[in-house]
C-alpha cells in the first residue's frame, strides 16, 4: 500500500500540485457529501475516468483491490446487521438479545450503495497518492507545519530505502544458507534478528549521514529560503474552476435537499428527488477532463498553449 508515484506525460500529471489535491478531494468529499446512489455511480465513472486518463491504473491497483473487499465486506455484512425495511427476502431466526435476523431488500440496497462509496473514496485517494508528488505535498504542508512535514518527508525517504536493505540482506542470507523460510514460526524468527539488527544498524548510520548533509548546508541557520519549480499555468485555472463548479454544485444540491435518499422503511425513486442540473454537472466535469487530456496530449500546439 505505500504509494508510488511517477511522472508521466499526462494533464493530471502536469497540474499543479494543489490543483490536483483540489480535483481528487472534490470527487472524494462529493460522494461523501451525496447520499442517492445515482450521483455516486456518477462520480465513481469519474474517477475511474481519471484513473484511466492519468495512466495510473497499475499504480492505483492496490487501492482499487482495497477497495473492492471493503466494498465486497460492507455488502455481505450489512443485511446481516441491519434488519431494516419493509420488504423481507429472506426470514432468519430470531436470536436472544438481538432479535430477528431477517434479510430485507432496503438493507441489501443500502449496503452496495455504501459499498460503492466507499469504493469512490478510497479510489480517489488512489488517485491522489500516484499523481501527487510526495515532494510536492510535503513542500505544501511545510508552510503550515514545517517539523511535521519534515518528519513525514524523511519518513517517505527512507521507508523505502529500508525496503530495499531488507530485501538485499535476505537475499545474501538465503545465498549463505540461513533458514530464513523453513521451519518453524520460532526458528524463522531466530534466524530473522540478524537481519533487524542490520537494519536498525543501518537506519542509525543513515540518519547520522543525513543529519550531517542538514548541518552541513547550514539547516536551522537563519531563515529558510525556497526555490518554486511548479508555475501556475492556465490549464491550473481550468481545473480549478472546474473543481469549484462541481463543489459548489453539490454542497447546493445537499443544501436544497436535492443530494438525499431515503432507504428506509421503503425504496425511494433515485430519479424522483434527483438534480438535472447537478447530475449534468457531475458528468460532465470528468468528461470534460478528459476531453481535454487527450486533445492536450495529442496537439502540442494546444498543449502549449495551456
Amino acid at each position: 500500500m505505500l504509494p508510488v508515484y511517477r511522472f508521466k506525460d499526462t494533464l493530471i500529471h502536469g497540474l499543479h500540485p494543489l490543483t490536483a489535491l483540489m480535483l481528487t478531494l472534490t470527487f472524494a468529499v462529493s460522494a461523501l457529501l451525496l447520499e442517492n446512489p445515482v450521483y455516486t455511480a456518477v462520480i465513481c465513472a469519474g474517477v475511474i475516468s481519471l484513473i484511466i486518463l492519468a495512466d495510473v491504473w497499475g499504480e492505483s491497483r492496490a487501492f482499487i483491490r482495497v477497495g473492492l473487499v471493503v466494498a465486497l465486506f460492507v455488502v455481505i455484512i450489512n443485511p446481516l446487521v441491519n434488519h431494516q425495511g419493509s420488504h423481507v427476502l429472506i426470514y432468519g431466526p430470531r436470536l436472544p438479545l438481538w432479535g430477528p435476523m431477517d434479510v430485507t431488500l432496503e438493507a441489501i440496497a443500502y449496503g452496495f450503495s455504501a459499498a460503492l462509496k466507499i469504493f469512490t473514496v478510497i479510489a480517489a485517494f488512489g488517485l491522489m497518492s500516484t499523481i501527487l508528488n510526495p515532494d510536492d505535498l510535503l513542500g505544501m504542508l511545510s508552510r503550515f507545519s514545517f517539523r511535521t512535514s519534515l518528519s513525514a518527508a524523511l519518513a517517505v525517504r527512507l521507508y523505502p530505502s529500508m525496503v530495499t536493505d531488507a530485501r538485499e540482506i535476505e537475499e545474501v542470507q538465503l545465498a549463505r544458507g540461513m533458514p530464513l523460510k523453513g521451519g518453524g514460526r520460532w526458528s524463522r524468527a531466530q534466524s530473522r534478528v540478524p537481519l533487524w539488527f542490520s537494519l536498525f544498524q543501518g537506519s542509525l548510520d543513515r540518519a547520522s549521514a543525513i543529519a550531517e548533509s542538514m548541518s552541513a548546508r547550514g539547516f536551522g541557520n537563519g531563515k529558510r529560503t525556497r526555490l518554486s519549480r511548479r508555475l501556475w499555468r492556465p490549464r491550473d485555472i481550468l481545473v480549478l474552476a472546474l473543481s469549484a463548479v462541481v463543489l459548489a454544485g453539490v454542497i447546493a444540491a445537499v443544501v436544497l435537499g436535492k443530494g438525499g435518499y431515503s432507504f428506509f422503511p421503503t425504496l425511494d425513486n433515485p430519479l424522483e428527488n434527483l438534480s438535472p442540473v447537478g447530475l449534468a454537472v457531475l458528468a460532465a466535469a470528468p468528461l470534460l477532463l478528459v476531453i481535454l487530456g487527450r486533445s492536450w496530449k495529442r496537439w502540442h500546439w494546444w498543449r502549449s498553449r495551456i
